[in-house]
């Protein structure tokens, strides 16, 4: 066979592994929408099962509101106030939600279970397929069928990944983004072409949609040492390539978040992102927020939400064996680099770790596992038989880690879709809403305080106060509320006076440990206890109580 029947026939496996893939990815993009559609009947919803959805919620919408003037409007589109996350995110999220308000037309806002369920669709699973889609290619060409099925089945049903595809959140995005710079840079491969300063794009991007992006430089100042070292650039050269390219990646930044040009602006989105920096170094409420080190942190997630660390290892290995590969060198190189560097920071200067932190790494890590993976079942002409006995053992192993997945994925989905049913906290709302709520004859509205996931639904009669900072004695005087609700797990740990001495603010602790504990121990003051189950206690006003449910 000639080398160009042999490139035609690469090219056709291709194109027809493309296909295969891409039908997969459209199903398992469908398989989420039911379980998306649920946790969302009304905005207060969201808080219940996702305190960020909740925070981000209004932001979006008050994006697509029009304004009075076409400058107003203009205004809500550009200036969306919530600075804990770049404007990308908050763009594209507009940008797949307009078509959608032009659909539905007068009223949009009101849907929120549509509008939640395409945000999380768009912004979560279709970047999270792509990504996967463009580490399979980096990492086999399409061209072996079976090992790009397997890592595209592998990364995809991850237990992290499938709970990363249930909200909407920046993190896929940055996994994308993140993906495309290692995909330039390896296709680079050390030319300091066009497609090096093509990943500053998704570089900025990344940087944009969360900050963690900059964790990036480690992958750059390496990529830069070993060209020199190796001397496939000059000193001189590398000097003036790496200018420009910080140039052009300053300029996509700026471009992409153009608040970053107004003063005002600027100083609120530096002042939130110091803010941000002292949550993730010293941790929310109390110092580390945990007596485990972060690198039992980091394990233990990794083995409940990833893979096995046997995995994990030879994850590893298969970048180190990349890298000696000529024609891999430069994947190898920026993936093992991008992983020191992301894992790095977390494991020496953050104090808090979720799931989906890991997400931009562990994908790249793992990918690299097709560099072990048999070729085909049946042994090649003059095969080592101990090379092909071990690639059959990891294609066994990573079999039974996908089977555990699509396991362990189904009853999150399940979990998921019949969420609202199950939970505690609408259960409560429902009970006191019949037991309590609609005895108060007021000629007002009825204030209620809500603690974080305590469910209250919107309704005209009732004035719903919900805070971040969460409750103490004088916040709870100052906005007078008739009903309170708050969460047992709330109780229990901020009634601990132990939280006193580790705390960022002792002063406030303290006063929530004092209102805390009084509420656990159903004697807050000025209410009384009027229903109490597994997942929190509802109190009312003494006044009110005696008037209305003391009978």
């Amino acid at each position: 066979m000639t080398e160009k029947d042999m490139a035609l026939k690469n090219r056709s496996k291709q194109t027809n592994t493309f296909f295969i893939l891409v039908l997969l990815g459209l199903v398992y993009f469908i398989a989420f929408i039911p379980p998306n559609l649920t946790g969302a009947r009304d905005v207060n919803m969201l808080s219940v099962f996702q305190h960020d959805e909740f925070a981000q919620y209004p932001h979006v919408i008050r994006m697509l509101t029009p304004g009075d003037t076409i400058y107003q409007s203009l205004r809500n589109f550009v200036v969306y106030l919530h600075y804990y996350y770049g404007y990308p995110f908050y763009f594209l999220s507009a940008l797949f939600l307009l078509p959608v308000t032009l659909f539905i037309g007068s009223g949009w806002a009101q849907h929120t279970s549509t509008i939640v369920a395409v945000l999380r669709q768009s912004i979560n699973v279709l970047p999270i397929i792509l990504a996967t889609l463009i580490l399979v290619w980096l990492q086999t060409k399409l061209i072996n069928r079976a090992k790009a099925l397997v890592i595209f089945i592998l990364l995809l049903t991850l237990p992290a990944v499938v709970d990363n595809n249930m909200w909407w959140h920046p993190d896929s995005l940055l996994v994308l983004f993140t993906v495309l710079t290692l995909f330039f840079l390896a296709r680079d491969d050390f030319r300091f072409g066009k497609d090096f300063f093509l990943s500053a794009v998704p570089l900025g991007l990344a940087i944009g949609v969360k900050i963690l992006g900059v964790l990036f430089v480690v992958t750059y100042a390496v990529y830069f040492l070993y060209s020199l070292f190796s001397h496939r650039i000059s000193l001189k050269k590398a000097v003036i390539f790496s200018s420009l390219f910080l140039a052009l990646l300053i300029f996509v930044v700026v471009a992409t978040n153009p608040l970053l040009l107004l003063p005002i602006e600027r100083g609120e989105i530096f002042e939130v992102f110091k803010a941000n920096l002292q949550q993730n170094t010293l941790g929310f409420w109390v110092k580390g927020n945990t007596d485990v080190s972060m690198f039992q942190q980091v394990t233990q997630l990794y083995s409940s939400k990833y893979t096995s660390k046997t995995l994990l290892m030879i994850s590893f290995a298969g970048l180190v064996y990349s890298f000696i590969r000529k024609e891999t060198q430069a994947l190898g190189l920026v993936i093992f680099t991008w992983a020191i560097g992301y894992l790095g920071y977390f494991l020496f200067f953050a104090a808090t770790l979720r799931s989906h932190y890991l997400l931009p790494v562990a994908l790249p890590v793992l990918s690299s596992l097709a560099v072990f993976l048999p070729g085909r079942l049946s042994p090649e002409k003059n095969c080592k038989w101990v090379k092909y006995i071990a690639a059959l053992v990891l294609l066994a192993g990573v079999v039974v880690q996908i089977c555990a997945n699509i396991a362990s994925g189904l009853e999150d989905v399940q979990s998921v879709i019949n969420r609202e049913s199950n939970s505690t906290s609408i259960q409560l709302y429902r009970d006191v809403n019949t037991e309590v709520l609609s005895r108060l004859n007021l000629d007002r509205k009825v204030r209620i305080y809500r603690d974080w996931r305590a469910y209250v639904a919107q309704q005209e009669k009732y004035h719903i106060i919900y805070n971040w900072e969460l409750a103490t004695y004088s916040y709870i005087q100052e906005i007078n509320p008739d009903v309170i609700f708050l969460e047992l797990e709330n109780m229990r740990y901020f009634s601990d006076p132990g939280k006193v001495q580790v705390a960022i603010d002792p002063t406030r602790m303290e006063e929530m440990v004092t209102f805390y504990s009084d509420a656990l121990n159903e004697r807050l003051l000025g209410y009384r206890l009027v229903k109490k189950t597994d997942f929190g206690s509802v109190f009312v006003k003494d006044d009110l109580y005696w008037r209305y449910l003391s009978e």
